[in-house]
């Protein structure tokens, strides 16, 4: 997703117009999810994909009268009648795709540069566009705190917005005041803090990387910690100490902590920083002994039980793992089901 709102603000940025059409709701089998996208430019052709096929085709059809009438549209696909079954595309599903018309102004050139840098971050954010085409109304931002920044949002919308639970890439029609609007939520991967440089961690971040997570390594050994060893990691930081090496003010319900460092001190000294957190995830690698081990020392310590009960560990989904390839691709299927699963509601001031 990442990538498709990078060519749209290239697009943008060259001065040409586009049509973004959004997978809005599905049931049934369809061909893509709700949230899935893709860019048509004016020439008719596209970037990314809803489904290809009849409904490619009808989007890039209906997307050349949004560019005449400077207009957004929805259109909905019944992929279980006669007309599917022509095209090969007998899903037996229900979909319905939203084609938003924006113009390559400064309104929006600044909007979805607002959006993609959320994305580089790693937070999430979430796009509002009017679908009325009422004077005035112009599409916005909120951020990960759900900040409207520079612009006054209509109270009816917001209030509709926090009903909504966002997942990776969804989207919704709204309706606030009479008025139609697109809630597109982009929520991609959330950054995975590495906290160790060995070989599962070295797996763990090239499967996360691949599957959209924003990657930071953790170690304070720096010929461990390199480029050369974590070529797709977003961030390399060699560590003076692990001694207060997670940086709170970036930690919040949409990051992802894995504790795989080279002993059980320093597994203790992280854990314990790490509950002091609000990440959404915290898991650690070990032996069950190895944990009991480690939860009594903490307890001494004064971390409660309940404290204790959001760390994952053993880490990963039970598949039997044994080579660091093995366990990362546990570690990430474990990541990508907490992320799926565990998102919050979004929390308006």
């Amino acid at each position: 997703m990442k990538k498709l709102i990078e060519q749209l603000c290239a697009t943008l940025d060259n001065g040409e117009d586009l049509v973004l059409a959004t997978v809005c709701s599905q049931s049934g089998s369809t061909p893509r999810v709700a949230g899935a996208r893709m860019i048509v430019l004016r020439d008719g052709r596209i970037h990314g994909t809803i489904g290809g096929g009849l409904v490619e085709a009808t989007a890039i059809r209906e997307a050349a009268d949004c560019f005449h009438s400077h207009r957004s549209r929805c259109h909905s696909f019944d992929l279980a009648n006669n007309d599917a079954a022509v095209t090969d595309m007998i899903c037996g599903g229900r979909m319905d795709c939203c084609l938003e018309y924006v113009p390559a102004d400064q309104h929006n050139r600044a909007v979805f540069g607002e959006l993609l840098r959320a994305l580089q971050s790693g937070r999430r954010a979430m796009l509002v566009s009017p679908l009325s085409g009422e004077s005035g109304e112009a599409r916005f931002v909120l951020d990960h705190k759900g900040r409207a920044n520079g612009t006054v949002a209509p109270e009816p919308l917001l209030a509709a917005v926090r009903e909504l639970r966002p997942s990776t890439s969804a989207a919704t029609i709204l309706v606030a005041a009479g008025r139609d609007y697109l809630a597109s939520s982009f929520a991609v991967g959330g950054t995975l803090y590495l906290v160790g440089a060995g070989h599962v961690a070295a797996c763990t971040a090239e499967a996360a990387a691949r599957v959209g997570f924003r990657v930071v390594v953790l170690d304070d050994r720096a010929e461990f910690a390199s480029r050369q060893r974590f070529p797709l990691a977003d961030e390399v930081r060699v560590l003076a100490s692990f001694a207060d090496c997670l940086p709170a003010a970036e930690i919040d319900s949409d990051s992802y902590l894995v504790i795989v460092t080279r002993g059980h001190l320093h597994d203790l000294e992280v854990l314990e920083q790490a509950l002091r957190t609000p990440a959404g995830y915290i898991g650690m690698i070990g032996s069950r002994k190895k944990r009991n081990s480690i939860y009594t020392r903490l307890l001494d310590r004064g971390v409660t039980e309940a404290q204790l009960e959001q760390v994952r560990c053993p880490i990963g989904m039970a598949i039997e793992a044994d080579t660091p390839e093995e366990i990362a691709v546990s570690i990430v299927g474990e990541l990508i089901y907490q992320r799926a699963t565990g998102r919050k509601a979004w929390h308006l001031a």
